[in-house]
């Protein structure tokens, strides 16, 4: 089976900065790719680069290539706007709309042309399930997204998300602003959407890279030094630096 994500010799540079230099990875379809490594390690570049974000700030170059399937997404023909529906973002911070729960979940539907209410319900419904949020907003829909609690506001983001049917789904750091019990909901929810979604998440809790990934791969220094099985990187890590990092004796 061909990989879902094939990135092949990327670099990007901020302004004459290298951020990332020359990373080869491929992310195999319906596992959970986990980002680890120290801030400024360019994981978040990494990431962000995978859906065209990056490319958004002044003064930013990518060379290399991204493969979704077997499209290019830097090809000039290629529609900038479809690559962020087939390949979804899910922000550190929750950033729900100033709309109603229903309306934040319909935004994208609705820009695809789905104009039919019922059509809209049953896709609303179905994306707070998927968001493990359903339970909780039923009899809510349309009170501000905003009063909800942070985590369930970030759970409505994934739902957001899941309502234009991506087939990659993309998470920076989806927990660092949660308590506890939200970030333990939104790994029961990633382990659930395990299989259906091909997701890459930043991470800098390893712990949590340990529990909700397959795979986990380690970045320094905008390199990526190795990327293996989830068990083996932190249990047998090939590169000494790897070792350091997850044993905490890592200078920076």
């Amino acid at each position: 089976m061909e990989p879902k994500l094939r990135v092949e010799n990327l670099s990007v540079w901020y302004q004459r900065q290298p951020a990332l230099k020359h990373v080869t990875l491929s992310v195999e379809e319906g596992e959970v790719l986990a980002l680890i490594g120290p801030s400024g390690c360019g994981k978040s570049t990494f990431l962000r680069t995978l859906n065209r974000l990056s490319e958004e700030q002044v003064g930013v170059r990518v060379t290399g290539s991204i493969l979704l399937g077997d499209l290019d997404i830097h090809q000039p023909q290629v529609d900038v706007t479809q690559i962020r529906r087939r390949i979804g973002m899910v922000f550190q911070a929750p950033n729900p709309f100033p709309f109603s729960i229903f309306d934040n979940v319909a935004y994208g539907p609705r820009l695809q042309g789905a104009a039919d209410p019922a059509a809209l319900r049953k896709i609303v419904e179905q994306s707070l399930r998927q968001a493990a949020l359903w339970d909780e907003v039923r009899g809510k829909l349309r009170r501000p997204a905003l009063a909800l609690s942070g985590g369930q506001q970030q759970r409505l983001c994934i739902a957001r998300a899941l309502a234009v049917n991506p087939e990659v789904l993309l998470m920076d750091e989806p927990t660092a602003s949660l308590d506890p019990l939200s970030t333990a909901k939104i790994e029961e929810l990633v382990g659930a959407l395990r299989g259906q979604y091909t997701i890459v998440m930043v991470t800098h809790n390893l712990r949590q890279a340990a529990r909700v990934s397959d795979r986990t791969a380690f970045f320094l220094d905008g390199t990526l030094v190795e990327v293996g099985p989830t068990r083996q990187i932190f249990t047998a890590p090939q590169d000494s630096r790897t070792e350091q990092y997850l044993t905490g004796r890592f200078e920076s």
